[in-house]
């Protein structure tokens, strides 16, 4: 059940919106293929390897059709993700006009009835706190830290230097703090790594107790990063020299003595700044990083020249047709570069009316982010429907795991426009895009991230593994358990 729920998640983490279509899906598909004569006499492995394998065609030909992001998009992607809220998306739209396709919007609750949306300079990277002991605003469930000194580690945290460092750190700057008659005071710190072993784990338990023992401790830990390119854009903007590992003892000898590599001794001063970093379980925050701005405000040179760079990267895989994947890295890259943030503080009268806008608005911000990194394509699981139609069309195909999951997006069109799902298949595939409801037409403003059927399928392809490779079942309790009701 936890995996279930976190593989639903996923999707809202990714798009904002389609667990229902995600589980839906699922539950048909797997009596397609439970009852399909088939498979009978395959191996639940055998199954699970052509269906990752369909799923994979299917998730690449739907990511060729998508295409840029436009105002006129965004809006149509709110008012969908919104319930046709036109207020909502109108002003959604406004924000994106006046700061830019690239902002980097975050929802929240406003303590006064209209909404208000505040801007910020600063960067973002796709990956949260390593453990919620570091919260210490339980209103928003993040963790945030004001004027930190930033400590970047280059490798994972996994050899006795590695861990002499972080030791270092801690003890300097927290835990000499909190000692019994400390005449010290905590020095805000933040450190970011690619990963931490067991043995930095166990060391991590000290801190995870001290966080969970003293309110307000000024540390974050942000671990698990996998997106190399902007985690090195963060340390340059930030001024964190990276802390890595040398193989050759006399090289890094000779960084040592050119200042260029720590010791223990020195550690504490490798170390980078911002204005503030906030995080929260998905993503992090970095806030005016120190190298970002010269000292009257306006963007330095250093920061010109990257975004120069990577502009120029991106122009360039355009103009030689780079593949799309390749081309929508270089976009995220960039956008979470020069990014300005944003955000967006939800008003109402009541509690209650907040709230319901606040979690409508964020499936509206999470599917344009994605539809302005990744492309648009329609929504209403159209995407996917139309590139299965294509494949079961295809006379050199001929795959009975295409069919069944064909057959299982007609089912979900039949549930979401009862008995004219066919006459509406067959008209969105003549046209091009899924029939408004709204308007009874097919008028190409049904819209989403071209990721939305992407993630569900994704989603679909995880759970249906569990299910088919799975050889054991919880119970909820002994009652249930039909071999103990046997033996009885």
């Amino acid at each position: 059940q936890d995996i279930l729920v976190e593989l639903t998640r996923y999707v809202v983490k990714e798009v904002g919106d389609g667990t229902t279509s995600a589980v839906l899906l699922c539950n048909s598909i797997f009596k397609c293929l439970c009852d399909n004569g088939t498979f009978s006499a395959s191996l639940p492995a055998d199954i699970i390897d052509k269906f990752n394998k369909v799923i994979a065609e299917v998730n690449k030909r739907i990511l060729e059709k998508g295409r840029e992001c436009t105002l006129e998009d965004i809006y149509n992607i709110a008012l969908i993700s919104t319930n046709n809220n036109e207020d909502l998306a109108a002003t959604l739209m406004q924000v994106y006009k006046k700061f830019g396709l690239d902002v980097y919007i975050d929802v929240g609750i406003s303590n006064e009835i209209n909404n208000l949306v505040k801007e910020y300079d600063g960067m973002t990277l796709d990956t949260g706190y390593t453990n919620i002991c570091f919260v210490n605003n339980k209103l928003t469930n993040t963790a945030r830290v004001r004027n930190p000194r930033i400590y970047c580690f280059n490798d994972p945290i996994d050899t006795p230097e590695m861990l002499s460092f972080l030791d270092a750190i801690l003890q300097n700057n927290i835990i000499r703090a909190y000692q019994p008659n400390s005449v010290y005071e905590p020095i805000p710190t933040v450190i970011f790594s690619k990963a931490l072993t067991p043995d930095a784990s166990s060391y991590f338990e000290t801190i995870v107790r001290l966080m969970n023992s003293v309110e307000n401790v000024p540390l974050l830990m942000v671990s698990n990063i996998h997106q190399e390119d902007m985690y090195e854009d963060i340390a340059k903007m930030c001024g964190a020299p990276f802390i890595k590992k040398y193989i050759d003892p006399d090289i890094q000898q000779k960084e040592i003595e050119a200042g260029l590599a720590p010791t223990p001794e020195t550690i504490i001063d490798f170390c980078g700044k911002a204005d503030l970093i906030e995080s929260d379980q998905n993503r992090t925050k970095i806030i005016r990083p120190e190298k970002m701005f010269n000292e009257d405000g306006s963007y330095s040179d250093e920061y010109n020249m990257i975004v120069k760079y990577l502009e120029t990267q991106v122009e360039k895989a355009k103009a030689e047709n780079a593949g799309i994947t390749e081309i929508a890295a270089m976009k995220r890259r960039l956008n979470s570069f020069k990014g300005s943030m944003v955000d967006f503080l939800v008003g109402g009268i009541t509690t209650s009316d907040k709230f319901n806008t606040k979690a409508s608005l964020e499936d509206a911000v999470l599917n344009c982010r994605s539809a302005v990194k990744d492309g648009v394509g329609y929504g209403a699981n159209f995407m996917a429907l139309s590139v299965l139609s294509e494949m079961k069309n295809d006379k050199e195909i001929s795959d009975p795991i295409v069919d069944i999951l064909y057959d299982a997006y007609v089912e979900i069109y039949k549930i979401l426009y009862g008995n004219q799902y066919r006459d509406v298949i067959e008209g969105g595939l003549k046209e091009g895009c899924p029939l408004n409801i709204r308007t009874n037409e097919y008028d190409h403003k049904v819209l989403s991230s071209i990721r939305s059927d992407i993630t569900i399928l994704e989603t679909i392809d995880k759970i249906l593994t569990l299910m088919f490779t799975c050889n054991q079942y919880l119970v909820q309790a002994p009652v249930y358990n039909i071999y103990c009701a046997d033996e009885e």
